[in-house]
């Protein structure tokens, strides 16, 4: 029986390839989210992060809001979904019944299929839970009458 016997000492360079086939893998779950899901998110810290990065933000969003994480579509200018903790809460929004719910999925939001009421802000709908809003564009509550 012949044994399997490895060289005794590793090619230089052998580590730098490793090192870098893992961080293909890992960035490359980013570029497959943009391509195959049409998706691209950010997180922000806060209001003022997001603001900055994003050139602006919407009105309602509250000065307080943290923790926030976007999702938008590669494919839509128009659609996006928007997760985001604060105690202020959304203001100058009017109260609907929720009919429609969001596009563009954000994991860490709260379930909107078991809220029943959601605020239109402009082209917006945002729905809250326990402090932790999510809040979608296109929403189909902005477009009634």
């Amino acid at each position: 029986m012949t044994k399997l016997r490895l060289p005794r000492e590793i090619p230089p360079g052998t580590a730098a390839i490793g090192m870098l086939a893992i961080l293909v893998t890992l960035s490359g779950c980013a570029a497959v989210d943009n391509l195959a899901y049409g998706r691209s998110s950010a997180t922000y810290s806060d209001a003022q992060e997001f603001a900055q990065a994003d050139g602006g933000a919407p009105g309602w969003l509250p000065a307080d809001a943290r923790q926030i994480e976007k999702v938008s579509s590669t494919r839509a200018d128009d659609t996006a979904s928007v997760v985001f903790v604060s105690d202020e809460g959304v203001s100058g929004c009017e109260d609907v019944d929720r009919v429609s719910a969001p596009t563009m999925e954000v994991e860490s939001g709260p379930d909107v299929y078991a809220i029943d009421r959601v605020a239109v802000c402009g082209d917006w709908a945002v729905a809250e839970s326990d402090g932790t809003y999510y809040a979608w564009t296109p929403a189909q509550e902005a477009e009634e009458p």
